[in-house]
C-alpha cells in the first residue's frame, strides 16, 4: 500500500470517529508535579471533555504520558480549578495556517505567585491537522514550558504545564502559545487555509490563587468573566441624576485605563457576585449611604479612593468619594493616574505592543522591535504578521509609501509560481517573485506599500511567503527532502515610514475609533445624549465611553444630557434605541427613519435575556470552530422584512412624433452624400470635439467640488444589523461632529453594544457608516462620497504641504484639471515669450 494511501485510510478512520463521537481525552503534561487528567465541565451540553483519572507519576515535559491499564481510563468525574483567563485579541484566540504565535500579556500580584503555577491550555482542532506532525508549544516569558501534539478534532481538549518557581513575577508576564501544523493528506497551498487550532478562553489561562492582596496599583489583575470581558458593576438603588451618571461614566472610563480593558461589561443594579469583576460605588457619602463595607474607609475630607476586598462571594469592591461632585471627580482624576506597569521585560514589552506599536511618521522600524524572531520554514506558506498604530490623524492616501525592506533567503527547487505576498488590513499591498530555481540570499528586497492602504488607528500587516515544490504534488511526508527548509527569515527585516499626513477626515468612523478625535478636541465639553436613559441604554453607553477613553488614552469629560437637540456644546455621541430617536437626528447622520422604522418595525419588540449576550450558554463547537466572538450571540434576523410599497407612478406622456425634416437638412444630408469628407479632417475634428468635451467635464466637475457639498444621500441600511453606528457628514470642524449609535431596542442596543466593542469587531471600524450583526460580529461599512479634511496640528510648511499631496490624490478630478490649466498657462506663456524672438521675414 503506498504511503499517500495509507494517509489517506487513517484520515477517514479518524474522521469517522470525530463524527460518531468519539471523545477526544483531556491531559496534563506536568514537568514537575504528577501528571493528572482533567474534565471540561459542559456549557449547556455544548463541549465534550473526558473525565479524570487518578494521579499519575511524573511524566517528562513535552511528551504525552503512557496509558496502561490496559489502555483504558477510569471514568472519574471532577472539577478544574478556575484559571486566570487570557485577554482577548484583535485575532481571536485562533491558530490558523501551518505556524502561528498567540501571545498574551497577565498581571499577577504578589499573592497570586504563592504556591505551584500552572498553564492550561483548552483547544479545538480541524479534522485535517496532522496529530504526528503537529504541535502546540507554550512559553511563558520567553522560556519554553512544553509542548503536545495537536489531535482535537471533535471535543475540547485541556493540557496543562507545570511552572517553574520564580518564572512567574509581579506585574505582566508573557504566555506565548505557538502552532505547527500539517495537513493530512494534502499538500498544496490551498490546503494549508483549512488548517486550524481555537483556544477555548473560557477554560484556558494560568492556574493561580486569586488575587487576594489586589489594591489601587493592581487593578490589571481583576478576573475577566469566561468571554473575556471585565465586568464592571455598579451598584445603584435608584435612577441616578444626570450629574451622578457623569461622573460613574467617568470612573468606569478611568477603570478601563488602569486595567487596559479592551472590553470592558458594564451594569447598573445590584452588586456583583463571583471572583470576577469589580464592583464600583461612585458619589458623595450621602449619594453611596447604605453600600456594605463603607464605615471601613473612614471618614471622608477630601478626594478619596478605597478598595474593599471581596467578601462573602462578591466581588472586590473599588469607592470612589468626595464630599462634594467636583471633588468626586478629582478622585477619577487620581483613579486615572493610577496602575503599576511593573513586570518581566517580556511582560512589559507585551503589554506595550497590546495595541499596536505606535507609530508617528518619519522613522525606520525594525521588526525585532514588535517581537518578531528569526527562523527557518519548512512548509508551504510562511506567515509572518505585526500590528502597527496609526495617529488618530493620519491622513491615508497616495502621497508617499513604506518601505518594507526584506532581509532573508530562499531555497533551491521552489515552483516558478512561489512568491511573497504582503497584505495590509486583509487586503492586498504587494508581492514579489521567487524567480531563481537555484535559490537566493538577498539582503534588502524593497517592497514599496501604498499609504492608502493603511488607515488611522491598529493596522496589521502580513507578510506571506508561498513556497510550493515539485515533490507537494506526490505528498510523501516521509520523503528524504519533506523536512527541508525553504525559507529564511531574518528578524533584521525594517520598515521605513515617511512623513504622514496629518488632519482628520470626516466623516470616518476609523479616526473616532482609533482615537476619540472629536471627543478630545480642544473646544466646548462633549456631550452623551441619552434620549432615553433607560437601564440598557445607560449600560451601553458606558461601554462605548470606556471604549473610546481607551482609544483616547485618557478620561473623555463626556456632558451627560436628554435633550439630542440643544445646542451650544462640542461634539455629540447619541446612543438611544431607534424608536426613541428625533427622526431630525437620524436625518443628520445621513439615514433614512423611515427606511430604519420599516427594517426594524419587526425587532423592535423583541426583548435579549441575559444568556443570549453573556457567556453563559453560548459556548458551542460550531462557535468555536467559526471564531465568533463570544459576546456577539444574538439570534440572527431571521423575520422576513416589509418591502417599501413603490411609489404611485403617474402617467407618461405619449411620445411625440419627431417634427419632418427642414430643406436646409435634406441639402446638408446629399450634400454629405455626394462629397464625402476628408478623412483626416474629420478625424481631427473628432478628436477636437472629444478633447473639448472631457475638458468641459473637468471643469465642471472642479467647481462641482469647490462649491458648497451638497447633501449626501440617505445610507442604505443592512436588513441584518441589529447596530447602526453612523457620523453625521458635513462637519467644518470636530465639535460640530455627530456620532450616532442606536438598535431596535434597549436590550439590543446593550447587546450589541457589548459585541461591537470586542477587539476582533471594533479595529474593523471604518466608513461612513456601518452594520454590525451581533449574531456573528460581522460589520457592514459604506464609505463616505465626500471628505473633508479638518486641521489638527499647528500650522506648518512641511504639515501643509503633505496634506495638499493627500487632498489631491484624493481628488484626482481638480488634480487633472489643475494640470491641464497649468500646461495651457505654460504654452501661452512660452508662445508669448518666443513671439519676438529670432529674425523676421519681410
Amino acid at each position: 500500500m503506498s504511503v499517500r494511501a495509507r494517509r489517506i485510510l487513517q484520515a477517514l478512520a479518524l474522521l469517522t470517529g470525530a463524527l460518531a463521537g468519539a471523545p477526544v481525552r483531556a491531559q496534563s503534561f506536568l514537568g514537575t508535579g504528577p501528571a493528572e487528567r482533567l474534565t471540561v465541565p459542559p456549557s449547556g451540553d455544548a463541549l465534550r471533555g473526558s473525565p479524570p483519572a487518578p494521579e499519575r507519576p511524573p511524566a517528562k515535559v513535552g511528551r504525552p504520558e503512557t496509558v496502561t491499564d490496559a489502555g483504558r481510563r477510569a471514568p472519574i468525574v471532577g472539577t478544574i480549578a478556575a484559571a486566570r483567563r487570557f485577554p482577548a485579541g484583535t485575532e481571536g484566540f485562533r491558530l490558523a495556517g501551518e505556524e502561528d504565535v498567540l501571545q498574551f500579556p497577565l498581571f499577577l500580584t504578589e499573592g497570586q505567585l504563592r504556591g505551584p503555577a500552572r498553564l492550561r491550555v483548552s483547544y479545538l482542532s480541524a479534522i485535517s491537522v496532522a496529530p504526528e506532525a503537529s504541535s502546540l508549544t507554550a512559553s511563558v516569558n520567553g522560556t519554553k514550558v512544553g509542548w503536545t501534539r495537536i489531535q482535537a478534532p471533535g471535543a475540547v481538549k485541556v493540557v496543562e504545564f507545570a511552572l517553574p518557581d520564580g518564572l512567574l513575577k509581579p506585574g505582566y508576564n508573557a504566555v506565548t502559545v505557538t502552532a505547527s501544523q500539517r495537513h493530512r493528506v494534502d499538500c498544496s497551498l490551498a490546503a494549508t487555509y483549512e488548517l486550524w487550532t481555537q483556544i477555548d478562553p473560557s477554560r484556558s489561562g494560568l492556574v493561580v490563587p486569586a488575587a487576594g492582596d489586589l489594591d489601587l496599583r493592581s487593578l490589571a489583575a481583576l478576573e475577566p468573566d469566561e468571554s473575556g470581558a471585565l465586568p464592571i458593576g455598579l451598584p445603584v438603588s435608584e435612577k441616578p441624576s444626570l450629574d451622578r451618571l457623569e461622573r460613574m461614566i467617568g470612573a468606569v472610563q478611568a477603570v478601563a485605563l488602569i486595567g487596559q480593558l479592551a472590553r470592558p461589561a458594564v451594569s447598573f443594579g445590584p452588586p456583583l457576585a463571583g471572583r470576577a469583576g469589580l464592583n464600583l460605588v461612585v458619589g458623595t457619602p450621602s449619594e453611596i449611604r447604605g453600600t456594605e463595607g463603607l464605615e471601613e474607609i473612614g471618614p471622608v475630607t477630601g478626594p478619596k479612593l478605597a478598595l474593599l476586598s471581596a467578601r462573602d462571594g462578591r466581588a472586590p469592591t473599588l469607592v470612589v468619594t468626595g464630599p462634594s461632585g467636583a471633588e468626586v471627580r478629582q478622585a477619577i482624576d487620581q483613579l486615572a493616574r493610577t496602575g503599576d506597569a511593573g513586570g518581566t521585560p517580556a511582560g512589559i514589552r507585551l503589554a506595550s505592543l497590546a495595541r499596536g506599536y505606535p507609530i508617528r511618521g518619519g522613522e525606520t522600524l525594525g521588526l525585532d522591535t514588535l517581537g518578531i524572531v528569526s527562523h527557518e520554514f519548512n512548509g508551504r506558506l510562511m506567515r509572518v504578521a505585526f500590528e502597527m498604530r496609526f495617529p488618530a490623524d493620519f491622513v491615508p492616501a497616495d502621497y508617499g509609501k513604506v518601505m518594507l525592506h526584506l532581509v532573508g533567503g530562499y531555497a533551491s527547487g521552489l515552483e516558478p509560481t512561489a512568491q511573497i505576498i504582503v497584505d495590509i488590513n486583509g487586503k492586498n499591498a504587494a508581492s514579489l517573485p521567487l524567480p531563481y530555481a537555484r535559490g537566493e540570499v538577498f539582503a534588502d528586497n524593497a517592497i514599496p506599500l501604498p499609504l492608502s492602504l493603511w488607515r488611522p488607528g491598529l493596522n496589521r500587516v502580513e507578510i506571506t511567503a508561498q513556497l510550493p515544490v515539485a515533490a507537494d504534488r506526490a505528498c510523501d511526508t516521509l520523503a528524504p527532502g519533506a523536512k527541508r527548509s525553504r525559507f529564511l527569515f531574518l528578524d533584521r527585516t525594517h520598515l521605513v515610514v515617511p512623513p504622514l499626513a496629518r488632519a482628520v477626515r470626516s466623516p470616518d468612523l476609523a479616526a473616532v475609533k482609533a482615537g476619540a478625535v472629536p471627543f478630545v478636541a480642544v473646544g466646548p465639553r462633549p456631550r452623551l445624549v441619552l434620549p432615553t436613559p433607560d437601564r440598557d441604554s445607560v449600560e451601553a453607553a458606558a461601554i462605548l465611553a470606556a471604549r473610546l477613553a481607551m482609544a483616547a488614552g485618557r478620561v473623555i469629560d463626556f456632558e451627560v444630557g436628554a435633550d439630542e437637540r440643544e445646542a451650544g456644546g462640542g461634539a455629540s455621541l447619541v446612543v438611544a434605541p431607534a424608536r426613541a430617536l428625533n427622526p431630525l437626528t437620524i436625518e443628520a447622520a445621513g439615514l433614512d427613519p423611515g427606511q430604519i422604522r420599516r427594517i426594524w418595525e419587526a425587532r423592535a419588540e423583541t426583548v435579549v435575556t441575559p444568556g443570549q449576550f453573556g457567556a453563559a450558554g453560548i459556548l458551542t463547537l460550531d462557535r468555536l470552530r467559526r471564531n465568533i466572538p463570544m459576546r456577539c450571540a444574538l439570534p440572527p434576523a431571521t423575520v422576513p422584512l416589509r418591502a417599501a410599497a413603490p411609489a404611485a407612478q403617474a402617467p407618461s406622456p405619449p411620445p411625440r412624433s419627431a417634427p419632418p425634416p427642414s430643406d436646409h437638412d435634406l441639402i446638408a444630408r446629399w450634400n454629405a452624400s455626394l462629397h464625402p469628407p476628408n478623412p483626416v479632417l474629420a478625424s481631427l475634428a473628432n478628436g477636437w470635439t472629444t478633447a473639448t468635451r472631457t475638458a468641459s467635464a473637468l471643469w465642471i466637475a472642479a467647481l462641482d467640488r469647490l462649491r458648497a457639498p451638497a447633501a449626501a444621500a440617505p445610507v442604505e441600511v443592512d436588513p441584518r444589523a441589529s447596530l447602526i453606528i453612523a457620523e453625521a457628514p458635513g462637519a467644518k470642524r470636530l465639535g460640530d461632529t455627530l456620532l450616532l449609535v442606536t438598535a431596535p431596542n434597549p436590550s439590543m442596543l446593550k447587546a450589541s453594544v457589548s459585541c461591537l466593542v470586542d477587539p476582533m469587531v471594533w479595529e474593523n471600524l471604518v466608513g461612513r457608516a456601518a452594520f454590525l450583526d451581533a449574531s456573528d460580529g460581522t460589520l457592514t461599512a459604506v464609505a463616505p462620497e465626500r471628505i473633508r479634511l479638518i486641521e489638527t496640528q499647528p500650522w506648518s510648511p512641511t504639515n501643509i504641504r503633505l496634506v495638499a499631496a493627500a487632498w489631491l490624490s484624493l481628488n484626482p478630478v481638480i488634480y487633472v484639471g489643475m494640470a491641464l490649466l497649468m500646461a495651457l498657462c505654460l504654452g501661452l506663456t512660452t508662445t508669448s515669450l518666443v513671439r519676438h524672438l529670432g529674425r523676421r521675414s519681410r
